[in-house]
């Protein structure tokens, strides 16, 4: 099949990367006020100059994750080349944590696995200081991370927070205690209180809640001794005062008492300031229906949030129907059980501590494997929705959807792979296939399909599939024997098993890896034979795909005219279907052929309007490095070469990002490798190098605005919602989007349904979130277009 060249610069460019990524790093803004811990702050910055390992540990809602954001802060202008906080709560597979700091870094994984070795080597040579925030269900993991990372990295510090230490020789360790209290028997007056964390904390955070609220010679002494109930805890001075919405200081305290009596005889054994979270969130499962707290314990399952379908999907059965979800939702928002994030798409999440506590129970109940089955089920169909749905006018809606669900795709396929039958495992990693590969999640697709395929299965067309994906995946990174000894055994099982759809493919990869290495010849008998197939079986996205590729390679065979009307066909397909995709692919692909046809000026409008369509499906680093490195071999043509270089340095910046490079397609490497010497040629290597300084310091955005010189006048392809879609609306959102589209607001939405109004909004969001509208215009819009004729 032709050998693939891995880059020969890998670590110079991983290092290069870096020096223009900034030094704001990623820290997250802080929402509420940040608390005392003034000594704290203080000791932690000392030791970090001390000691390039320094790990926080204390009991859960102590305040650790706060704690070390504002240290990292504080020292952002130490760290030129960022302060990087990544958080590991939802993280359940040891083997992903490397790659979770290294998209947190903004890796892009498309040639090389961000192992602690690659990371390493990013980080080589950089002034920057990593947040794991996080790690006491990860310890061994961490410990090897940061092992590797130290002993590679003079010039780096690590700040870690978790309830137990990693253990490591070189780590400095402090406990996180509680906020100051004031202590038993004090007499305190509403000027003392500021000298007490604790109280200081509690009355920022009643201000939240209750605009008006206020410290007088009255409540004061509730205060201190709400201080003491809690015990410092601010995670449950937090969630006590969020109890301010609906009763007073005293009935909190009152509450919180009474539950220290029933706790006294059962938990002696556990640390006191446990006793105070528990009893908090005891006392909010306590304020819980019945069937709130079925709701809540079946949500632990989800991690990163969730949306209504699924929540609705996974809990509903026959003692929970599925359409009292959305009310128990909106009274655990209430309670503060759960919060809400996203306009018109709402997400729901739980506190870390309130999720670990809901699986508890729900592991009491019994019910933690029938739960787990539909959570793994749901979102295997998921995928599968968004492999199906990928050429459609939903192609950026699924996969936003992925993005959203990336948490919730883990633990599903963690339970598919260590408790589903084989065959689901398989089908659920490469029905993924777009997600890991657009998203540039390449080396964790490959984690877990090469977990699926070590599976003992039957001989099924799903593992073919599984092993098609990872040798495309492992032919994209770099990896040519990998890649050839799994489509290998691809090619060799689809042999003895009866006909499948997914037989097509296997020529279409052959070909394409034939095509890489200049085989041209010998590539587009197989690209041919895929294409058929796929004709034949209707299959838009193969036929695209195949298309491109084919164009591509009769355009290098010297068969322009031929490669013009395949690409030409792609396009068109990829507009008549409502997809963004394939057509910005395709329009690039048209680019590089003008250009080698000498049609300067239509190469260069083939390859702005890749630009301008791939904001659709928010490819900000694949088809843009692309794009802009075509313009670049115009400009090149045209003599601009300052322009030219420009655009050079701006594109290696975006391959670096991405960790990969032109290099498995040897022709166009080359073309790069001559534009490079001909315009330092002519420009000088000083002027040279300086434009191609001022391309790499520009970010993505403005990078495409240099490259487009203005926007071009192009049509974005526009969602159309037909009534067939796949994400089709229940009988009662379309009774409610009728209403939308009657001008009725959710209060009388609600009255003429006699539901209640939080009932209604509900119904609107779903609405919204399934059309991927953000506007009650579009709906009715929408719903006007669908009492008329088809015009198809």
């Amino acid at each position: 099949m032709g050998a693939f060249r891995k880059p020969t610069n890998y670590r110079a460019s991983m290092s290069t990367a870096t020096t223009t990524r900034g030094s704001l790093g990623n820290l997250p803004a802080e929402v509420t006020s940040f608390v005392g811990r003034r000594h704290e702050v203080t000791g932690i910055r000392r030791m970090l100059s001390a000691s390039r390992l320094v790990t926080l540990t204390g009991a859960g809602g102590v305040g650790k994750t706060r704690l070390a954001q504002r240290v990292g802060a504080e020292l952002r202008r130490s760290f030129p080349d960022g302060v990087w906080f990544v958080g590991l709560a939802e993280l359940r597979d040891p083997d992903l944590v490397a790659v979770t700091v290294g998209e947190t870094l903004g890796i892009r994984e498309d040639v090389v696995s961000p192992d602690a070795h690659g990371l390493a080597a990013f980080l080589a040579d950089q002034q920057a200081l990593l947040i794991l925030d996080n790690c006491e269900h990860l310890v061994g993991a961490c410990a090897d991370l940061a092992e590797t990372l130290l002993r590679a990295c003079p010039e780096l510090r690590i700040l870690v927070t978790s309830r137990q230490a990693l253990r490591l020789d070189s780590e400095a360790n402090l406990t996180v205690q509680p906020l100051s209290v004031p202590g038993q028997g004090a007499a305190c007056t509403p000027a003392d209180l500021h000298n007490y964390e604790s109280a200081s904390l509690l009355v920022e955070r009643a201000t939240a809640v209750c605009p008006g609220f206020q410290v007088t010679d009255a409540n004061c002494a509730t205060i201190v001794r709400l201080c003491q109930a809690l015990e410092g805890m601010p995670l449950a001075i937090e969630l006590a005062m969020a109890r301010l919405r609906v009763l007073s200081l005293e009935q909190i305290l009152d509450r919180l008492t009474d539950r220290y009596r029933l706790l006294t005889a059962g938990a002696r054994n556990a640390p006191a300031r446990q006793q105070t979270l528990r009893a908090l969130i005891d006392w909010s499962w306590d304020l819980c229906s019945d069937a709130e707290r079925t709701l809540w314990a079946r949500m632990s399952v989800f991690a990163g949030g969730v949306e209504l379908d699924a929540a609705e999907a996974v809990c509903a059965d026959d003692k929970l129907p599925a359409d009292t979800i959305l009310d128990l939702i909106a009274s655990l928002v209430d309670k503060s059980v759960l919060t809400r994030t996203g306009n018109g798409n709402a997400r729901y999440h739980m506190l870390e501590v309130t999720r670990e506590y809901g699986a508890l129970k729900l592991l009491a109940a019994g019910e933690q494997e029938a739960v787990a089955s539909r959570h793994c089920r749901w979102f295997a169909e998921l995928a599968a929705h968004a492999d199906r749905n990928w050429v459609s006018p939903y192609q950026a809606a699924v996969m936003q959807r992925l993005r959203h669900e990336r948490a919730n795709l883990r633990v599903a396929l963690e339970y598919a792979i260590t408790a589903g039958p084989p065959e689901i495992a398989l089908q659920f990693a490469a029905d993924l296939q777009n997600h890991w590969f657009i998203r540039g999640y390449l080396s964790e697709g490959r984690h877990w399909l090469d977990r699926a395929l070590a599976i003992p299965a039957p001989r099924h067309w799903s593992r073919v599939k599984a092993l098609r994906v990872a040798a495309w995946i492992a032919g994209v990174q770099g990896d040519g024997d990998q890649a050839a000894q799994l489509l290998a055994d691809a090619v060799a099982l689809a042999e003895t098993l009866p006909p499948s759809p997914e037989r097509a493919y296997l020529p279409l990869i052959q070909g394409v890896f034939l095509m890489w290495p200049g085989h041209h010849a010998e590539a587009l008998p197989m690209l041919e034979q895929a294409l058929a197939g796929f004709r034949a079986l209707d299959n838009r996205n193969g036929e695209m795909w195949t298309l491109i590729v084919l164009g591509l390679c009769r355009g290098l065979a010297g068969q322009p005219s031929n490669g013009y009307q395949d690409l030409t066909t792609a396009k068109d397909l990829g507009a008549a279907s409502g997809e963004a995709w394939w057509q910005a692919f395709a329009l690039w692909a048209l680019s590089v052929l003008r250009w080698r046809d000498g049609d300067h000026a239509g190469a260069t409008a083939a390859a702005k309007e890749s630009l301008v369509i791939r904001k659709v499906v928010e490819d900000e680093q694949f088809t843009v490095g692309l794009a802009v490195e075509s313009l670049a071999w115009i400009a090149a043509s045209e003599l601009r070469d300052q322009r030219s270089a420009a655009l050079l340095g701006a594109s290696k910046r975006m391959w670096q990002a991405m960790h990969t490079s032109l290099a498995p397609f040897r022709t166009l490497q080359d073309w790069h490798d001559e534009v490079v010497d001909q315009v330092r040629s002519r420009l000088g290597a000083a002027t040279f190098s300086a434009a191609i300084r001022r391309g790499s310091d520009l970010s993505a955005a403005d990078a495409v605005a240099m490259a487009l010189e203005r926007q071009p006048r192009v049509q974005v392809p526009k969602p159309r919602m037909d009534a067939a879609a796949g994400l089709g609306l229940t009988k009662r959102e379309r009774e409610v989007a009728a209403l939308i589209a009657q001008g009725l607001t959710n209060r009388e939405i609600a009255a003429r349904l006699v539901v209640a109004q939080r009932t209604a909004e509900g119904h609107v969001e779903n609405i919204l979130s399934k059309l991927g509208f953000t506007s009650r215009t579009q709906v009715a819009g929408w719903l006007a277009s669908q009492k008329q004729p088809s015009q198809d």
